[in-house]
């Protein structure tokens, strides 16, 4: 229990902060391989994942959520326009999906693992100092293609899906704020969509450990969305992006933690 407790900790806030929560449940599940390739340990740990963000954006939801019942009122239009930026900007990592997820997790191995973390760090840092030097602009279709493309690439174990989009968006142009919502409505799609993918797997086989990992990844997930959003305003991705590098030299090198 209190691996698995561990494990929900771990995905909970990887999920969220730029460090890939593929890549530590990698690394972390050769130690613990029975928990952290349980499929139903792993559909609740997604979920409270997902109502982390739910909650989160709970205010943006609902406003994007009536626009969708009040299609001809002007007064969110803006909201029926994220929509569509979300909409595009989820298909290449439904395609990326559809087409390299199998392959990947054939192939994901350590070295991969600490390329790709080192990878993770050098697009956080680099990101983080070249966005500053962008003239800020508003979200449009290219963007959002440009911010969909960099998730499609996050489905490499050690590269974090909310670091590359937090990044491309940033990198566009858009102000920190902004560049954190957009990444994370465009992940809801994402995290709901593996989940229904795990569900129709019929993993059967759900107890009490569970609910409970569950609830400790909705509460860590949620408690590092709050961190991440203060990082990003303070222009602190980098620091996040340290530590990847570290992890995949660690990993590279051979020493288990």
């Amino acid at each position: 229990m209190i691996e698995a407790i561990a494990l929900s900790i771990l995905q909970g806030i990887t999920e969220f902060i730029p460090v890939s929560s593929s890549g530590h449940i990698f690394y972390a599940g050769q130690k613990f391989m029975d928990i952290a390739y349980n499929l139903p340990f792993m559909i609740s740990v997604h979920m409270g994942s997902a109502l982390a963000i739910v909650l989160y954006f709970s205010q943006q939801l609902k406003k994007m959520l009536v626009s969708l019942l009040r299609i001809k009122n002007s007064d969110y239009s803006k909201e029926r326009l994220l929509w569509k930026y979300i909409l595009v900007g989820s298909i290449p990592a439904a395609i990326a999906g559809a087409l390299f997820e199998p392959v990947i997790e054939k192939i994901t191995t350590n070295l991969l693992v600490g390329i790709c973390w080192i990878i993770n760090g050098v697009i956080l840092v680099s990101g983080e100092f070249y966005s500053q030097k962008k003239d800020q602009r508003q979200l449009n279709i290219y963007t959002a293609i440009f911010v969909g493309i960099s998730q499609a690439i996050a489905i490499l174990p050690g590269i974090s899906r909310s670091g590359s989009t937090i990044t491309a968006a940033r990198l566009s142009g858009i102000e920190p704020e902004k560049a954190f919502e957009f990444s994370f409505l465009l992940g809801i799609i994402a995290i709901v969509g593996s989940f229904i993918l795990e569900i129709f797997k019929k993993p059967g086989g759900f107890n009490s450990f569970c609910f409970i990992a569950a609830a400790v990844s909705f509460l860590s997930g949620y408690s590092s969305l709050l961190v991440l959003s203060k990082a990003v305003k303070l222009s602190r991705m980098k620091w996040f992006g340290f530590y990847t590098i570290i992890m995949g030299i660690i990993v590279l090198t051979g020493k288990m933690i």
